[in-house]
């Protein structure tokens, strides 16, 4: 009698039975012949463990694991998922948004002798730059990318100047280009210096062609249906009843008002006297984008 605890451990000894037992009724040259019927002998009891440990099949290493080569051994090398992708991921001029990774950077280097390759050399966080924990930039701001050398320490900084999205014009780009500093005090100045104008204040004859309207969905939730400068979508900044505070008795006119507006009241029959208005919304306008 065999005593099993698995179906599987079933299977195989079974197998493992029979193909015993056929081999044994098998003579060269002539067909298997049954075995004859005689006394049945007391089969072993075959102990199966009732726990199989995890991890205690080893599987053979193939040939794409058992080594590693350098991404430069072209054409044989690694494959472009494998190879770092490491250095500058925006260039100066470029515009980017918060959070991006501007470059990407290796935790340690090593310095090998007579290497032509600068990919030794790391970049370092300048004005509205963070470091990420491997070392990696990071934009802290909306802005456009102004890399700078430090003649001192001998680096390349990046920074972002901070400013809306707008229409990138060819009088504008001597701001971006790559500049020499002495010191990091120097490099903020100089930052200031090349900004266009500070976003809160807005910049003088407005921004050049600035989106309307929020920026648009990736396309992981649009499926490419969404674009810049939606009609569907309204800004924000322009509808009412306006975001900045007032108080209860403003409000509560301001939303009556706005309600008959909607239902369709004449302008002079709908409260003539009392009018709210932003004059600051035009130094806003375009800038919902970067919300």
């Amino acid at each position: 009698k065999i005593i099993f605890s698995q179906p599987f451990a079933m299977l195989s000894a079974l197998r493992r039975w029979g193909s015993t037992s056929l081999r044994s009724t098998v003579r060269p040259g002539l067909c298997p012949v049954a075995p004859a019927p005689l006394a049945r002998a007391a089969a072993p009891v075959v102990a199966v463990p009732t726990a199989w440990p995890l991890g205690a099949v080893r599987w053979k290493q193939v040939k794409v694991q058992s080594y590693w080569k350098p991404p430069r051994a072209k054409p044989c090398g690694q494959r472009i998922p494998k190879k770092p992708h490491v250095g500058p991921k925006a260039l100066p001029g470029e515009y980017t948004e918060i959070g991006r990774v501007i470059c990407k950077q290796r935790r340690y280097l090593a310095k090998n002798p007579h290497v032509t390759r600068k990919r030794h050399f790391k970049y370092y966080p300048g004005v509205n730059v963070n470091v990420m924990h491997n070392s990696s930039l990071q934009a802290a701001c909306s802005g456009r990318i102004k890399m700078t050398h430090d003649v001192s320490r001998k680096v390349m900084v990046m920074n972002v100047l901070a400013e809306p999205r707008e229409e990138f014009l060819q009088e504008d780009m001597w701001r971006y280009r790559t500049e020499h500093v002495g010191s990091m005090e120097e490099n903020r100045e100089l930052c200031a210096l090349r900004a266009k104008a500070f976003p809160i204040f807005g910049k003088e004859g407005g921004w050049v062609n600035q989106p309307i309207g929020p920026k648009p969905m990736s396309a992981r939730i649009s499926k490419n249906n969404d674009r810049w400068n939606n009609t569907l979508v309204r800004d924000p900044l322009e509808m009412e009843p306006f975001c900045y505070p007032l108080n209860r008795a403003q409000l509560e006119r301001h939303i009556r008002k706005v309600r008959a507006r909607q239902k369709g009241v004449p302008e002079e029959k709908n409260d003539p006297e009392f009018q709210i208005t932003d004059v600051k919304f035009k130094n806003f306008h375009g800038q919902t984008a970067q919300r």
